[in-house]
């Protein structure tokens, strides 16, 4: 659904929005040898953090977002607030 023509305002008891986004990157900026990149949107937070630590287990950086609708000055806009963030890293035991 288009940021634009959705209405829906999230609220207390009312629906939640998540965007995940995963980047897989290795080599050089200027000559990437690898440059994935990963985006969900989703009303379960569960499953997009499932979705994340399968993407993780296969060398992507992935972050979370709840996605919160801004009341000025433009409520058809959104921002962007961090849930989790997962890393290969700090995946690794």
């Amino acid at each position: 659904m288009s940021d634009i023509h959705d209405t829906l305002l999230p609220g207390p008891g009312g629906p939640r929005r998540y965007r995940l986004d995963a980047r897989r990157f290795r080599g050089p900026l200027h000559t990437p040898a690898r440059n994935d990149h990963e985006q969900h949107d989703s009303d379960d937070l569960a499953g997009l953090v499932e979705l994340a630590r399968g993407l993780v287990a296969e060398g992507f950086t992935a972050w979370v977002y709840e996605r919160v609708r801004r009341p000025t000055p433009w409520p058809e806009t959104w921002d962007l607030r961090l849930v989790t963030q997962l890393d290969p890293d700090r995946s690794r035991g």
